[in-house]
């Protein structure tokens, strides 16, 4: 496994990730009840693609906005939750620094349902919109990584690019994880940049 690219002459400044089963394997529900669930190893082991996380981050933010996009909210009873939960895993992934990679303003966490919001109509829209006012950009220039395939329809109804992501599965047998935010799923995204003129040709590959 090499460095992952970014594709040449691409219009898109901002990447979104989903992050309960596109980050990680099992849903968080957005909160931590558990001091178990707090230990360390247990949220290492629950990245669905650690490694390439970590190699495809620093890549991303070189050449655009990184953003986090979940259904989570604060939780007073929770040990952790919403923003916060996020946090811990970023910083679990980046030795305490995530910040230099996603400032918290671009981790957008909250759930529709406690805003009198259907999630169903609503998708993601709503946490892109409210990326699009802090980091002034375009929707057009957004590109969604999400494992829910009604998330990824609404956003590209309402004009945002979008990449299904497989839901991640852990093997039976060994720690190996298919689907979930991996290099498959850069690559799909390479290759439609590509095809719409944005991939500049070379470039569009895994180093």
């Amino acid at each position: 496994m090499g460095t992952p690219v970014w594709p040449a002459n691409t219009a898109i400044k901002a990447v979104v990730l989903d992050f309960d089963k596109t980050i990680t394997v099992k849903h968080t529900r957005g909160a931590i009840f558990q001091t178990a669930l707090l230990e360390d190893k247990n949220i290492l082991v629950n990245f669905a693609h650690l490694d390439f996380f970590k190699r495809i981050v620093p890549v991303i933010t070189s050449n655009a906005k990184l953003c986090i996009a979940t259904f989570a909210d604060d939780e007073e009873e929770s040990l952790l939750s919403g923003k916060d939960l996020v946090r811990k895993y970023l910083d679990l992934a980046f030795d305490g620094d995530s910040k230099q990679y996603v400032p918290d303003d671009q981790i957008i966490a909250w759930n529709p349902e406690n805003r009198d919001l259907e999630p169903k109509v609503v998708g993601k829209n709503m946490h892109l919109q409210e990326l699009a006012a802090v980091l002034k950009i375009k929707k057009k220039e957004f590109i969604l990584f999400d494992d829910s395939d009604r998330n990824c329809f609404l956003a590209r109804k309402k004009g945002y690019n979008a990449i299904d992501v497989p839901e991640p599965v852990r093997a039976q047998d060994s720690d190996d994880v298919t689907g979930g935010f991996s290099e498959d799923s850069w690559k799909e995204f390479l290759i439609a940049q590509a095809k719409q003129g944005g991939g500049g040709g070379g470039g569009c590959i895994m180093m």
